[in-house]
């Protein structure tokens, strides 16, 4: 994989739906989140970027989508291949460098069959959790662009409850190193100290309950911090 490609790639997507009018309604989440926070805090190279070929964009679940935009037809014309699963009925979209996919929110007991956005002419997989990153937009300015991304704070915090539910052992333990590795810095700013407690007292009990049991392992100052809540 050509680093360099993928990154012109990345920035060329999020430039078209920024074009396009569509960037404003849906927001950037994932491994991709952490090249922002690089510049939200000053470049900072505590924040360990992780490589990914995946791009994923959250999809708000009860909220208009402004424009009708065949996002489709734009990735098609970037040479992005749309690929099909027949098990699933998603549709995601592939190219050399990077692969996006669509996502939105779990609500009420949920279904399997991915979610039919009609204004962006696209399907999205439904997860839960989701609700928790659309709670707590922050838009990072990167030149030219304005991407709405999870707070640090909550993309922690989801990466942390998000681990519990994984079968998947590999996939579990990035989870847990992108959620340590991101707390590391962010224990190191006390006025996002001040917002991990702020936003732990505002999700529901069980929620943090799960968090903490799992950052009572591998982190646990987020224990420590969440006595005093």
């Amino acid at each position: 994989m050509d680093v360099k490609e993928q990154f012109k790639i990345f920035r060329q997507v999020l430039l078209k739906f920024q074009a396009q009018g569509i960037l404003q309604d849906i927001m950037l989440i994932g491994s991709w989140c952490l090249y922002f926070y690089q510049i939200e805090f000053d470049k900072s190279a505590q924040i360990q970027r992780v490589r990914t070929m995946d791009l994923d964009f959250l999809v708000p679940a009860n909220k208009k989508i402004s424009k009708e935009v065949d996002v489709p037809e734009i990735l098609k014309q970037m040479g992005f291949i749309p690929t099909f699963n027949r098990s699933t009925g998603l549709v995601v979209y592939d190219h050399p460098d990077l692969r996006v996919e669509f996502l939105i929110p779990e609500l009420g007991r949920g279904s399997d069959k991915p979610k039919t956005i009609e204004k962006l002419n696209i399907k999205a997989q439904s997860l839960r959790y989701l609700n928790l990153l659309m709670d707590y937009p922050r838009i990072i300015s990167d030149d030219e662009l304005h991407v709405k991304v999870p707070e640090p704070a909550i993309y922690a915090l989801h990466k942390l409850i998000v681990s519990s539910r994984r079968k998947d052992a590999v996939k579990r333990d990035k989870d847990l190193e992108a959620a340590t590795n991101l707390l590391d810095f962010l224990f190191t700013r006390p006025n996002e100290v001040s917002r991990i407690k702020s936003i732990l007292r505002t999700l529901p009990k069980k929620w943090v309950k799960t968090i903490l049991s799992v950052s009572e392992k591998h982190f646990p100052r987020l224990n420590e911090t969440a006595k005093d809540m």
